[in-house]
Formats: structure tokens, sequence, C-alpha cells
């Protein structure tokens, strides 16, 4: 932007230097041309005594003598005439004029007509074009290199714009599209340090922190999320994450309450609700199993025994360049003829073969576990988003169906989420 002004300055400066020297050297004034008025007085003086003379009105020595005289008065007027400088006078006021008028109006007409954001450096463009570029790596539009060299780039910028808030959120959501959650979370911190009081802002600090800490949120996630809470009750994502901060501290009680909150501002078509509500379904479940704690549990020697289902996730070697450090798997099991909520699940790191163990413990409601059904399906998903709800991009594969209770059973990864 400064080379921009000084390249302008110094036009302005070129134009005034063409057009104002004349004005303050001043043009000549305009004045009596006495000298001509006189010499045509003198050749009339002349003419007449010639006409005195060819009348014999005077004598040869008389013409002679005037003539002399006539001469000698046009020799004096004209060596008068131009012995002195030519009088001037300064045209200084529209010297002053054009000085100010001229940058004045130029600047005034570029702001009203031209495009000074041009004349920025193109900071939003690229950080627009590196959290676009992060965000499809995974679809191979560019090379990692080139994303790398962009965030770099970007990076570098913001070194001599500390204050830039928007050029920090887009350099943290470029990191954390790669999954360097850690460098992500220091963008971060940067822009809520710029513009503290943003709930949105706090949560997907915490969010990431969380994600660098290996997606645990106790500690400084647990603390932000808080934060987040105090400043908006009702935001989405907060409540989402204090759900899940107290059903890892085991409160299933407080993790259902921010479920239903959760679920109570979300609209009725929102693709979260499903996930929210298999997530109250499972910290009412829970709870359910606390609350009986410390009472004598009835014996039966005829109780059945629970189903559990083990086996092993592969993926095809078709699909192994698109799963990232950072990736989430999710491995579930559904009846193979009924209800599509998942009758177990287990969330890890997407670090894959992955040896799996499914039973009833892990039932999303008390009426519906792997025991309730004859056969089922086990499914899996890598998650790039760790988002409950299946996305476009998801790696994904599911078994045929068998009962449960059935050993070894081979899940393979093969095809992507549509």
């Amino acid at each position: 932007m400064t080379v921009f002004w000084i390249v302008v300055a110094l036009f302005l400066l070129g134009a005034l230097l063409v057009m104002l020297p004349p004005l303050l050297r001043g043009a000549p004034m305009a004045e009596v041309d006495s000298h001509g008025a006189n010499l045509a007085a003198h050749r009339d003086q002349l003419r007449e005594a010639e006409r005195d003379l060819a009348d014999d009105l005077i004598t040869a020595e008389r013409f002679a003598q005037t003539r002399a005289e006539i001469e000698h008065r046009v020799l004096e007027d004209t060596s008068v005439v131009g012995t002195g400088p030519p009088v001037t006078r300064p045209a200084l006021r529209s010297a002053i004029a054009l000085a100010l008028l001229i940058p004045l109006g130029s600047v005034l007409t570029y702001l009203a007509l031209g495009r000074p954001d041009a004349a920025v450096p193109q900071l939003s463009r690229t950080s627009a074009a590196v959290a676009t570029a992060a965000g499809t790596a995974g679809r191979h539009n560019v090379t990692p290199e080139q994303i790398e060299k962009m965030i770099s780039a970007l990076a570098e910028r913001l070194k001599s714009e500390p204050d830039n808030a928007e050029g920090w959120l887009m350099l943290g959501r470029s990191y954390t599209a790669l999954g360097r959650y850690r460098d992500a979370a220091i963008a971060l911190r940067r822009v809520n340090d710029i513009a503290p009081g943003d709930a949105g802002l706090i949560a997907d600090l915490a969010d990431i922190v969380g994600m660098a800490q290996n997606k645990r949120l106790a500690g400084e996630p647990a603390r932000l999320v808080q934060q987040a809470l105090d400043i908006d009750p009702r935001h989405a994502k907060t409540l989402a994450l204090a759900g899940s901060v107290a059903f890892e501290a085991k409160d299933y009680a407080a993790a259902r309450g921010y479920w239903e909150r959760l679920a109570a501002v979300l609209a009725p078509d929102s693709p979260m609700l499903p996930s929210v509500r298999v997530n109250i379904a499972r910290a009412t479940s829970l709870e359910g199993g606390n609350k009986v704690v410390g009472r004598a549990a009835p014996t039966s020697t005829a109780a059945p025994r629970a189903a559990r289902l083990t086996g092993s996730v592969e993926l095809s070697p078709v699909l192994a360049h698109r799963v990232a450090a950072g990736d989430t798997l999710f491995v579930f099991a559904r009846a193979a003829e009924g209800p599509r909520m998942p009758l177990a699940i287990l969330r890890a790191s997407a670090s894959l073969p992955f040896a799996f163990t499914l039973d009833d413990s892990m039932a999303m409601s008390p009426q519906l576990k792997l025991s309730s059904f004859s056969h089922v399906v086990v499914g899996a998903r890598v998650s790039r988003s760790g988002n409950a709800t299946p996305q476009p991009g998801d790696l994904i594969g599911q078994s045929t169906a068998l009962s449960p209770g059935a050993p070894n059973v081979r899940v393979l990864i093969d095809q992507v989420q549509p």
C-alpha cells in the first residue's frame, strides 16, 4: 500500500512541476506601444516636409535640416525602447489553487470511482486461497507442498500485521484443515487476544486444544468451554462441547442436560439433531446405570449372556492416501433389519488396521442392544471432521449380516461417502 501511494505522489509532483513554473514566472504585462506611435508621427512629418519642398514652400536646405531633425528624434526613440527587462506579473493565486486542487481532486476522484482495496496487500485473498486449498487438500486439488508454501506466506505476512484478526483466523483454520492443531491453537489464541468475547471463537479454540491433547477435553478445553458458556449459554457448539466435557468426566446427568439444551436450540431439520439424540440416549442409559449403584442387583441363573462382537477394521490400499493423522474412526453395529440407530458404537483414532470389540455396554439405548437382535451388520467410518454424523468424503465400509457373538469379524473400508 505504501509503494502505491508513493507512486501516486510522484505522478502528482511531476504534473505540478510541469504546470506551476510558468504561472510563477508570470507573463509580460500589456503596455502601450508608444515608440510605434512616435515613428508614425515622424513619418507623417517627413512626408509633410517632402510636400512642402515639392510645392516650393521650403528650400532644399530647410528640408535637409528638417529631415535631419526627424531622423535624430527617430534614433532617440528607438534607443530607449527595449533597454529594460519586460515587465511581468506572476499568477500566484492560480499557482496556489492548482497546487491544492490537483492532488486533492485526484485523490478524492480515485476514492470515489476507483478501487482503494486494490492497493492493500492481498491478505484476504491469500488467506481465502490458503483456507480453500487446505480444505481441499484431501481431494488433491493442490499438492501438500503448495499448501505449506501458501500457509507460510500467510504466516510471514501476519508478522507485519500482528493485529489482523481475520488473517490469524484464516491461518488457524488452515492449520486445522491440515491437522496441525497446536499451530491452529496458537493462531486462534491470537485472534482471541485481538477480539475477545466471541463465544464461537472460544468454542473453536477449546475444540482445537482438545484435539491437540489427544482429543481430551479436560483442563484448558473445559475452562474455555465454560468461558464460552458464560458469554452465550445458547451457543450450539459450546453446548455440544460442554456435554462432551461432562461425559468425559462421567457426569452423565450433566452431559444429558447440556445435550438436551442443545437439542432445544437446534432447528428441527438440523443435521446435528440425530447425533445429539443418540448422545442423549447414551448419557441417559449410563446415568440410569449410575443410579442403581449401591442397590442389590437381581440375580438369575437363567440370565442371558451379553452379546459380543470382535474383529478388525482394515483399509483398502486404494484409499490409504486419504487417511491423515488426526482422523477419527467410528466402529458400530446396527440391526440388519430394523432401526438405523447403532446398537453399539466406539470411537478411536484412525490408525488402521484396528482391532475392535463391541458389546451391550456400548449401547445407545437400554432398549436397543446387540443381544436384542438376531442379525446385525458391523460398519466402520473414517471421518476427517470427527463428526458423529456421516459427511460427504468420509471413508466407509460394512460387513455382511452376522449373528451377535460372531468372532473375527472383518470390515473393509473401501468406499467413499457420497
